[in-house]
C-alpha cells in the first residue's frame, strides 16, 4: 500500500508523500499545492464542486450551499446532518466528499494509488475529552468513506516539527507553534538528528497545548469593530409602539460568514423585511438583507482577510468591498487591528506560558521557536514570541504546507 500524509485544514489542506515532496492537488487554485477545504452544491442539478472549483461556482451562481470550515464543525454534538437538495448528509458525508476529492487529485499527482493516510489533528480539537474523541473518530470515518484503507494520526505541531528537523544538523529543545484558521497549537519537543527517522516519536514530546485563536477570529475581529454597525449593528427598529434594538443572535451571526447561512431562516428573514420598514438606520439593514440574500459573506470575508494579511507588511490599507447596494471604504491600520485582537494575543500568550510551566522549562532553554501556519505571518504574532523567546530564535518555514510534509515524512517512517 502507498502512503502519504494529509492535513486536513479549517481553510486549507495539503498534501505530500514521504519524501516530504507537497503535491499540486488543486490545479485551479493559484497557489496549487493548497486544496481549499470548501464544497458546493448548486440549487439545480446533482454536481458538486470541490476546492478552487467550488469556489468559482460558487462565485458564478451563488445560488446552492456553499460549505466552508466543516472542521470546526468536527467537535460540535449539535452538528449531525444538514439537508442538502432534499437529502440529509451527515456531517461525516461532508468531510468525506472532500477527502475523496483531495485523495483523487493526490493520486493523480503521485501518479499511483494512495491506500494509507497520516492524518494530521489539533492538539484540542475541544478542551472536553469528550468532545476530542468525537472529533478524531468522525475524522476517521470520513477517511474511511473517502477510501483509505489504514489510517493513523499525529498532531499538526508535531508534524509541524518533522518539517524543521529535516534542517537540523544538530539536537534541539524546539518549541513548534502551528496557527491554523480555527485554532493554535503549541508542542515542545527535541528534535534533531540523532532521533530522526524513529516510527514513535511520542517520547520526544516534552509538553503539548492549544487554544481556539486562529485566522477566522482575526477576521472576526476587524468585522466586529470595523464593519458591525453597516449592517445595523447599533440601530434600532420599531415593533408594537416600541423601539428594539438589532437582535444580538443575527449580529453574532455576522461574525463568522459560514454561520451567516443560519439568518436565513424563515423568522429572521421575516425580522429583517419588517426592519426594513421599521428601522432607524434603513441604509444599514438594505446592506444587511443584500448580504444575506444573496450570499455576499464568502466575498465580504475574503475582502477582509485581503485586508489583514496586506496589514502583515503595510502599517495601513483599506478594506474595500461593493455589492448589490453594499459599499464599504473602511480604513483599517496595523495598530487598530493589534488592539482588535487583544484578547486573542494574550490568550495566546497564555497557552505559551501555560505551556512552559507544565513542562517546568524556561524560556530561555528553548534553543529554537518554530512558526507556521498563516496568522504566523501576523506581527503581533510574531512579536509575542521574539519578547518571549528572543528574535534570534524564531524559525519559519512555508506557512501553509509545512504541516503536510512533516506527516508526510511521518507516514514514510511508519512504513518502514
Amino acid at each position: 500500500m502507498a502512503t502519504c500524509g494529509l492535513d486536513f485544514g479549517t481553510s486549507n489542506s495539503t498534501v505530500a508523500l514521504p519524501s516530504g515532496q507537497v503535491l499540486a492537488i488543486d490545479p485551479g487554485n493559484a497557489a496549487p499545492r493548497l486544496f481549499r477545504s470548501v464544497l458546493f452544491f448548486p440549487e439545480e442539478g446533482k454536481s458538486i464542486f470541490a476546492g478552487a472549483a467550488a469556489i468559482e461556482e460558487y462565485l458564478q451562481r451563488s445560488e446552492g450551499r456553499f460549505i466552508q470550515s466543516i472542521k470546526g464543525w468536527l467537535p460540535s454534538s449539535s452538528f449531525t446532518a444538514t439537508q442538502i437538495r432534499n437529502k440529509a448528509l451527515k456531517l461525516e458525508d461532508l468531510v468525506a466528499l472532500l477527502l475523496r476529492r483531495i485523495r483523487e487529485q493526490a493520486e493523480r499527482a503521485a501518479g499511483h494509488a494512495l491506500d494509507e493516510v497520516t492524518l494530521g489533528r489539533p492538539a484540542v480539537f475541544s478542551t472536553d475529552p469528550v468532545s476530542d474523541a468525537r472529533a478524531q473518530e468522525r475524522l476517521r470515518r470520513a477517511a474511511e468513506l473517502a477510501g483509505f484503507r489504514s489510517i493513523r494520526f499525529v498532531i499538526e505541531p508535531i508534524a509541524a516539527a518533522l518539517t524543521y528537523e529535516a534542517t537540523l544538523d544538530r539536537d534541539e529543545l524546539v518549541l513548534v507553534a502551528d496557527f491554523g484558521a480555527g485554532t493554535s497549537d503549541l508542542t515542545l519537543m527535541r528534535l534533531g538528528p540523532n532521533r530522526r527517522g524513529a516510527q514513535d516519536r511520542r517520547a520526544d514530546v516534552v509538553a503539548s497545548d492549544g487554544v481556539h485563536v486562529g485566522g477566522d477570529r482575526f477576521d472576526a475581529e476587524i468585522m466586529r469593530h470595523k464593519l458591525l454597525r453597516t449592517f445595523g449593528a447599533g440601530s434600532t427598529y420599531l415593533v408594537s409602539g416600541k423601539r428594539m434594538p438589532i437582535p444580538n443572535h443575527i449580529v453574532n451571526k455576522l461574525l463568522s460568514w459560514h454561520e451567516m447561512s443560519f439568518i436565513r431562516e424563515r423568522f429572521t428573514q421575516q425580522l429583517i423585511e419588517l426592519m426594513l420598514h421599521e428601522s432607524d438606520n434603513v441604509p444599514a439593514i438594505e446592506a444587511l438583507f443584500d448580504l444575506i440574500e444573496e450570499n455576499l459573506g464568502y466575498r465580504l470575508y475574503r475582502a477582509i482577510e485581503a485586508a489583514k494579511i496586506r496589514l502583515s507588511t503595510a502599517r495601513e490599507t483599506i478594506i474595500e468591498f461593493d455589492e448589490a447596494r453594499i459599499q464599504i471604504r473602511a480604513p483599517i491600520t496595523r495598530a487598530e487591528l493589534e488592539g482588535f485582537a487583544k484578547p486573542l494575543l494574550d490568550a495566546l500568550s497564555a497557552c505559551t506560558a501555560k505551556l512552559l510551566d507544565t513542562a517546568q522549562v524556561r524560556a530561555e532553554a528553548i534553543d529554537a521557536v518554530f512558526l507556521t501556519g498563516g496568522s504566523s505571518q501576523i506581527p503581533a504574532v510574531r512579536a509575542l514570541f521574539a519578547d518571549r523567546f528572543g528574535e534570534a530564535r524564531l524559525r519559519t518555514a512555508d506557512a501553509f504546507t509545512s504541516v503536510a510534509e512533516g506527516l508526510g515524512r511521518s507516514a514514510g517512517a511508519e512504513t518502514r
